[in-house]
């Protein structure tokens, strides 16, 4: 046990950019490299709730990751959208870690469609970091705004701003949980093939550089390849969509750590709302 604790401590500087709100979640964002600001899924209640607002039909989801193939660093997760008249409401939980290290997130989101092509949202966190029983925990309250505009038919552009107020997360030494603000783009070639690029800057760490690109070979199945600048790693996944139950697949290759694996469920079921009017024309 005292190993595993160890461990932890000597691998927290490579995984804590994917902790406490920093880092998108999901596999199917893992497997284009993280590209997650204008992708619409349940995943979104996190990752961009800009995005959430073009989700229009209810959604559960859930997902672990082995990071690292270290069972003390996994990371798994689960998350709901439901979408109303004119807009969408999400939850969203995370836990990382093991019984003497774990962070966990809380997030409540809701995003409003403002017309066919613009989408703005807000996101409401709780976050608890716990350090074995000896040194306890600390908590905070955080948010984050988002917004997904679709310019042209074939591009979507997405900003999204995570704990712009810079709570503190314990009073020792002034800890801060990160501000990480993000800007990315979608182009679509076709309803077969689109890619995303983002670039994300967090208060702690340089910019990081991310992209991908989703095929779908068959309507069942979709390939995905990506990859991100810091740190820097490669991905791909897979994901089959079947009468609305998606099961995803993705693992991400650390050139030091390795791969850190990732499989996610997600289920879409109720009447779609697309053809609702939003807030405006």
């Amino acid at each position: 046990m005292r190993l595993s604790f160890i461990s932890c401590v000597l691998l927290l500087p490579f995984f804590v950019f994917a902790s406490n709100g920093d880092g998108a979640i999901g596999p199917r964002s893992a497997s284009l490299g993280h590209a997650s600001l204008c992708l619409n899924d349940v995943w979104s209640t996190r990752n961009n709730q800009g995005s959430l607002g073009f989700v229009r039909q209810s959604q559960v989801g859930a997902y672990y990751e082995n990071r690292f193939l270290v069972k003390e660093l996994s990371q798994s997760g689960f998350a709901a959208a439901v979408p109303i008249k004119r807009g969408t409401f999400g939850i969203n939980y995370t836990s990382l870690g093991y019984k003497l290290y774990r962070e966990s997130q809380a997030t409540l989101s809701y995003a409003l469609l403002l017309n066919k092509s613009i989408s703005v949202g807000v996101g409401l966190d709780y976050l608890n970091t716990k350090i074995a029983d000896i040194y306890g925990q600390a908590n905070a309250v955080t948010g984050s705004i988002g917004i997904m505009a679709k310019v042209l038919p074939q591009l979507n552009i997405a900003a999204h701003v995570y704990n712009p107020f810079r709570a503190k997360i314990t009073n020792y030494n002034q800890e801060k949980v990160p501000t990480i603000i993000n800007f990315g783009a979608q182009y679509v070639f076709s309803d077969k093939v689109y890619i995303v690029a983002e670039a994300e800057k967090t208060s702690a760490q340089k910019v990081n550089l991310k992209a991908g690109i989703e095929y779908c070979p068959h309507k069942l199945v979709y390939l995905r390849v990506g990859g991100a600048s810091y740190p820097t790693q490669a991905s791909f996944g897979v994901g089959v969509n079947y009468n609305g139950l998606k099961i995803d697949l993705s693992s991400a290759y650390h050139g030091v750590l390795g791969f850190s694996p990732q499989i996610g469920l997600v289920y879409a079921f109720g009447k779609d709302k697309s053809s609702q009017k939003p807030i405006a024309e």
